[in-house]
């Protein structure tokens, strides 16, 4: 097969000129990375600490691609990483392959693609086709959503339509729901305006609006909100007359109609200071009542003292999929302060929970060179002991990066 590739390939090129070559880009970008994890011995889940792979240390490397031939794009990674003390992982993954098309004011776009709408640093409620997890420490390449897309721009005005996920199964959630959304953007004098559509295979209806402003120069405003007629959930479903399932008692479920809202404010100052403000609601999140039986399942599962440690700590670790979402309480606060120096860009953020007073502390520093960039960060999950965020496997982890671009 290598050899009928190459032969293909020299007869391609000797038969188009220079000049018919269409117009092509690659750039490509070398990463390392090493990242140290302490486990929690304060959770209720720390008897499964090791199911769960807490206070595990890992080293990665990988090679991100991402370019143009004509009309075409395309984006991917190829990595190899190894967790203490499992063995080595090789994968690779495609990110984004698309062919893009105009014709006139009309932008279309068709295959797999990054998505991501809304205003937000933290939490994007209108991010309806993409849905990245923003909080994640440390920087990844986002993978894209298949779509068939079409666009339409002027000068102030332009307007979005999205098929994603066409031929999906009708059942399929989250991500990879098959579903229609509508985006419209109207740039004004007062502010930026953003409206969304979005009617799903399962979740149905949705809409939502959005505004960004600069009432002062050094001063931005930001704010979006989005009603859905359903929500997809993780609920868990414990047996009612054992106090251990055989199961994950974890599943999605489609439930009932929500609402999410975030307002947010950031200062820029000219010594290139700034400090973020965001707070916003999230009607997916689980509620109080949900935690506390999550709580009283974990006391259950620790106490039932006849049943062998492997079985209690297998219970224990299938409730730890519970806090792997995105917002683990409805209301949250965030707070943030960056440099963004030319050389060196130090940053901290503070994520706070007020129902039950946990919060999530982090903070990198990152060195910029002509091309080679370092960066190290940290990040601890704080407050009292019953707190979600202080429930984690882990109690925090650090980690140092190497990024070189060509």
């Amino acid at each position: 097969m290598k050899p009928l590739l190459a032969l293909a390939t020299g007869l391609l090129a000797s038969t188009v000129s220079a000049a018919d070559w269409p117009e092509t880009t690659l750039d490509w970008t070398l990463r390392a990375q090493a990242e140290a994890r302490s486990a929690n011995p304060d959770s209720a889940l720390a008897p499964a600490a090791q199911i769960l792979g807490a206070g595990r240390d890992c080293g990665a490397g990988e090679v991100r691609l991402r370019g143009r031939v004509g009309q075409v794009g395309f984006a991917g990674q190829a990595w190899a990483a190894s967790c203490d003390p499992s063995g080595v992982d090789r994968d690779g993954r495609v990110d984004e392959l698309f062919w893009e098309g105009e014709a006139g004011p009309q932008h279309f776009t068709l295959g797999k693609k990054v998505v991501s709408w809304d205003v937000g640093f933290a939490f994007r409620p209108l991010d309806v086709v993409q849905r990245e997890n923003r909080r994640a420490l440390i920087d990844q390449q986002l993978e894209g959503v298949p779509v068939v897309m079409l666009e339409h721009f002027s000068s102030r005005l332009a307007s979005t339509l999205v098929f994603a996920n066409p031929g999906q199964s009708d059942q399929a959630l989250r991500r990879d729901e098959q579903a229609l959304a509508w985006r419209g953007f109207a740039q004004t004098t007062a502010a930026d305006l953003h409206l969304l559509a979005r009617w799903g295979a399962q979740e149905r209806a949705s809409l939502g609006a959005g505004f960004s402003a600069v009432p002062l120069d050094s001063l931005e405003l930001h704010g979006s909100t989005r009603w859905g007629q359903r929500a997809t959930r993780l609920v868990g479903t414990w047996p009612s007359n054992q106090p251990l399932a055989t199961a994950s008692p974890w599943q999605d479920e489609v439930g009932g109609a929500f609402w999410q809202a975030l307002i947010g404010a950031q200062w820029t100052g000219e010594n290139k200071v700034s400090v973020l403000a965001e707070a916003w609601y999230d009607g997916t999140a689980p509620s109080e009542s949900e935690w506390d039986a999550w709580h009283a399942r974990n006391a259950t599962i620790s106490a039932f003292a006849y049943a062998p440690d492997i079985a209690r700590a297998g219970n224990l670790a299938w409730n730890a999929q519970a806090l792997g979402q995105v917002n683990l309480h409805r209301a949250n606060l965030l707070l943030r302060a960056a440099y963004g120096g030319d050389t060196w860009q130090p940053e901290v953020d503070w994520l706070y929970t007020p129902a039950d007073g946990g919060s999530v502390l982090s903070a990198a520093l990152a060195w910029q060179g002509d091309r080679l960039r370092i960066e190290a960060g940290a990040r601890s999950y704080l407050g009292p002991t019953g707190s979600l965020y202080r429930q984690l496997p882990d109690r925090g982890n650090a980690y140092l990066m190497m990024t070189l671009p060509f």
